[in-house]
């Protein structure tokens, strides 16, 4: 468990946004929480429930409520998550004492449904398999369920901080990042013939992709990863802890399926039972 008396943290406030409904599990494991950092002695903390039918707008608002009440450092859960008591000690621990240079942390957080894959993305421009207590994972994008963003970095970014993000074609914008070199230099792209020809390599595969073709549906990208790509793009750092993990709270539907998949499962393990293998 993390020792708050071996390092120093800001103010800071801990947002938790919501369309008007938190899981009890979340709720359970939130006042578990305060209680033992309250016990520790980290009073600084601002706790707040931030209200908003829609998630870009209420993470937005608690951006400016934390920026106006002068907090240090933003902590975002989400109200259907799980967490340990010491989970938020243990990431505030990484960002300000073992890893300063981190601008925005969070923890190890599972999308919904049977994989469960972690929001982590190291470069892939995908979600990808890691495990907990792997260590800290520098990535390119991570999701917002539980996140530490230092102040810095909300008065460095402008706002809005979070918004959905719709990409453009490749082909297309790299046609306009062209167009726009051309005008502000004199007609002519300076990332153009260059030693190894990165421009022209970029072009290619740019051309070469299915988009560039007709076949094009726009993978939209959400608000938390649109507040990476941003955040990345202006230079800072962003880290998953895995160390620190959460769990995510799932529904199911049950139907007449399920019922029939387990009495199929059961049926095949009494066959295995007596040497049946089929």
């Amino acid at each position: 468990m993390a020792d708050p008396q071996s390092f120093q943290v800001p103010p800071g406030m801990v947002a938790m946004t919501t369309y008007g409904q938190i899981q009890q599990e979340t709720a359970n494991d939130l006042m578990a929480m305060r209680s033992l950092m309250e016990k520790q002695g980290l009073g600084n903390i601002q706790w707040a429930m931030v209200p908003g039918g829609l998630v870009e707008k209420a993470r937005n608002d608690a951006c400016r409520q934390a920026l106006r009440a002068g907090a240090g450092w933003l902590c975002f859960i989400d109200g259907d998550m799980t967490f340990a008591p010491d989970s938020l000690t243990r990431l505030l621990q990484y960002s300000f004492a073992e890893n300063p240079a981190a601008d925005v942390v969070g923890a190890w957080c599972p999308l919904r449904g049977e994989m469960a894959l972690p929001t982590i993305d190291t470069g892939t421009g995908t979600w990808e398999s890691h495990y907990p207590n792997s260590g800290p994972m520098e990535v390119m994008r991570t999701g917002g369920a539980f996140l530490v963003i230092k102040r810095h970095v909300l008065e460095r970014m402008p706002d809005p901080w979070f918004r959905m993000r719709v990409p453009a074609r490749p082909v297309d914008a790299m046609g306009e990042v062209d167009n726009f070199a051309r005008i502000k230099f004199d007609g002519q792209n300076p990332f153009r013939d260059l030693d190894g020809a990165p421009w022209e390599r970029l072009e290619t595969c740019a051309m070469q992709d299915p988009a560039a073709n007709g076949q094009w549906v726009p993978a939209e990208v959400g608000e938390d990863s649109g507040f990476c790509d941003r955040a990345k793009r202006m230079g800072f750092r962003l880290f998953v802890q895995t160390d620190v993990s959460c769990g995510h709270v799932d529904k199911k539907i049950l139907t007449w399926a399920d019922h029939k998949k387990a009495m199929d499962s059961m049926k095949q393990q009494q066959r295995w039972c007596v040497g049946v293998r089929a």
